[in-house]
């Protein structure tokens, strides 16, 4: 996955964002800034933006010493996005194709992302969802749909809280597949992690597992034992956000699964140009891969 100063300069506002959620500090807020100026000047600008975000945030928390500064973020959209769950239920069902719109509104939830926006606000969602709801998938959804029927066990990679409700919607229409949804390890921005994942009811319907990190997506060197354990078996990978599908892509394919689908929202221009899709899009794009055996 290239990268390019646009994503070093798009880090540096998000430095500054977090460590604003964190604390108000000004005085610490001038030294997250140049700390996190320096650490991009290191790392490099080819090198991945979830990668150089891992270390970012990891120096906004010990220097503000908030070990989850989106902590309440986080609860509040997983609270809005849940109390909200019967009426999307209701759209599924309602809907002529109930495996479209659950996927619509999965892609949709990726609009929760305080990485982009900082004061994303619950009417943002609102209209994330009906875009997705009306405008065309840019992706093959029927093809998702096959891989998922031919699955014989299936990892589903989650980003945000709040997003998750979405996920687990999406899943929902999934079972009874054999399904293992994964959460970050560790806080990282509005990241999900297992306690959103019990918050939305998630883990009542399929097992949940960490990926043992602070990762901004998934870095395979960096995950546990179980989680790459669950990652070699599974015949289709769902990768959900743009933190998951900036590090995967990054892997060759004898590397991967046989099949790795990135569901996400094209919520910024590198991205949107990089995917060949428009700022904007709901996009789904699916990768064969063959399994390393």
């Amino acid at each position: 996955m290239p990268s390019s100063i646009d994503c070093s300069l798009c880090l540096m506002r998000q430095s500054l964002e977090a460590a604003r959620f964190a604390t108000p500090d000004a005085k610490i807020h001038e030294e997250v800034i140049r700390k996190v100026m320096n650490l991009v000047l290191e790392m490099g600008f080819q090198t991945p933006p979830p990668v150089i975000g891992q270390q970012v945030h990891r120096t906004i928390r010990a220097l503000t010493n908030n070990p989850d500064p989106y902590l309440k973020v986080k609860q509040t959209f997983n609270e809005l996005m849940f109390s909200r769950i019967d009426h999307f239920r209701d759209l599924i069902t309602a809907s002529s194709d109930p495996f479209d719109t659950a996927v619509r509104l999965a892609i949709a939830g990726n609009a929760i992302d305080f990485a982009i926006r900082a004061n994303l606000e619950p009417s943002d969602v609102d209209t994330a969802i009906e875009q997705a709801l009306s405008q065309p998938i840019n992706g093959d959804v029927n093809g998702l749909r096959k891989n998922i029927e031919n699955a014989s066990k299936i990892l589903y990679l989650t980003d945000n809280a709040g997003e998750i409700v979405c996920d687990r919607l999406l899943i929902e229409q999934m079972l009874p597949k054999d399904i293992v949804a994964c959460v970050r390890g560790m806080p990282v921005i509005n990241d999900a992690m297992i306690d959103d994942a019990r918050q939305v009811g998630l883990t009542e319907i399929v097992p949940v597992i960490t990926n043992g990190n602070d990762g901004m997506g998934t870095v395979l060197e960096q995950c546990s034992q179980e989680f790459m354990a669950v990652f070699h078996e599974a015949d289709l990978i769902i990768s959900k956000g743009l933190g998951n599908y900036e590090t995967l892509i990054c892997y060759d394919n004898i590397q991967l699964p046989q099949t790795v689908a990135y569901l996400f929202k094209a919520k910024c221009s590198f991205i949107a140009q990089f995917s060949g899709t428009q700022l904007g899009d709901c996009v789904i794009r699916i990768k064969a891969n063959t399994k390393n055996t």
